[in-house]
């Protein structure tokens, strides 16, 4: 019987994520290979409909500006997921914290003693010329000397396999909410396999983006009151904003929803104001 990989091509100038060099299957991929090869491309195509049904059911998009296809673009997801093996990813994982750890030392020392620049290490034209360069947080200190609460990096191979940082993302990234969705839509897709393969969970992250939301929060005795602030339903990533706000257990707000009182924010709510003490922005 033909399989799916009958006619599959392997470029040998580009890292296989499946098949090594001498077309063998790499180690981790056993069991998922194992169960592509005896599907029929009628059988692949059913789950991969079943993942379609699934973005649509709950939603997920992803606005692109000036797109022909307007707001709600359907997000778009393969049936197949790529599998990283545990200790591969832990090497991964270790050098992106070094790297996170690193860029926040970085910000504290440009809104702090500038060490960077009066050194050489850094043109100050690369700086102050920047036009999301904060002048008025010059001298501040956040809490923990935090200035980096949330970082991601765009990761890819080269044709030996080895990873390589491709991209910084200090901005308030997205992605966090997308890759939940992912996770649990290639579940429904594949339950056996996903729960074989032991994948490890991302409850985690959340539990301590929230944590260090409420550290990061002012603290005068009282619950903190955290937010999450989105630019609205034409962002491109509004879908996130909605997931994460659910997930997290916060409100989900625009900037309408808050207001300035003898320099403290509030949430404009029903009950009246709510005084803010906690905000991601998105």
């Amino acid at each position: 019987m033909p399989t799916l990989f009958d006619t599959y091509q392997v470029d040998p100038g580009r890292y296989n994520e499946i098949f090594a060099a001498d077309g063998s299957v790499h180690p981790h991929w056993h069991r998922f290979a194992s169960t592509l090869q005896t599907m029929t491309a009628g059988q692949m195509q059913e789950r991969a409909d079943l993942v379609a049904q699934q973005i649509h059911e709950n939603g997920v998009t992803y606005n692109v500006y000036a797109d022909p296809q307007g707001v709600n673009r359907p997000w778009r997801l393969g049936p197949v997921p790529n599998l990283i093996p545990a200790e591969q990813w832990q090497v991964l994982a270790d050098g992106i914290a070094q790297r996170a750890t690193l860029l926040n030392a970085m910000l504290g020392d440009i809104y702090g003693e500038q060490q960077l620049i009066s050194n050489g290490l850094i043109p100050a034209e690369l700086i102050y010329g920047h036009t999301n360069f904060l002048r008025p947080c010059l001298g501040i200190k956040p809490p923990h000397n935090t200035f980096l609460h949330v970082y991601a990096a765009d990761v890819a191979r080269d044709a030996k396999g080895q990873w390589w940082i491709m991209a910084d993302r200090t901005q308030t990234p997205s992605g966090a909410g997308y890759a939940l969705e992912n996770r649990q839509i290639i579940a429904r897709a594949f339950p056996e396999l996903y729960r074989q393969l032991k994948v490890q969970s991302l409850t985690d992250y959340f539990l301590i983006l929230r944590q260090t939301l409420a550290r990061l929060a002012p603290n005068s005795g009282e619950q903190p009151l955290m937010v999450l602030l989105t630019p609205g339903r034409f962002n491109e990533t509004y879908f996130e904003h909605i997931y994460l706000a659910r997930h997290l257990g916060i409100p989900l707000v625009e900037g309408y929803d808050l207001t300035v009182r003898n320099s403290v924010v509030y949430l404009k709510t029903l009950n009246g104001l709510k005084r803010e003490i906690g905000r991601a922005s998105c």
